[in-house]
């Protein structure tokens, strides 16, 4: 089983990205504790608050579920239909 969050990096292009945590050694708070909030400024100077995780930087992280090893969803519509929790 894996915790899944789907993650939008930083940048114009609002690119999303999925990443998972083996749930036999994260519970889901030692997942989402794994990004790391810090504070930028946008090229208008306006605060934010983003997400730190292996290095790449994330605009926003949003806890998907906990699906199995084969049965993970490549997309929103996937999610949606194989939601285990």
């Amino acid at each position: 089983m894996r915790h899944v969050f789907k993650a939008t990096k930083i940048g114009w292009d609002e690119e999303q990205e999925g990443v998972w945590f083996d749930s036999d050694f994260y519970s889901k708070e030692e997942a989402e504790a794994e990004f790391k909030p810090y504070q930028g400024t946008t090229q208008r100077g306006y605060p934010y608050t983003g997400y730190e995780y292996d290095g790449e930087q994330y605009h926003d992280v949003t806890y998907m579920g906990e699906f199995d090893d084969d049965d993970l969803p490549q997309n929103d519509t996937e999610v949606r239909q194989k939601r285990k929790r």
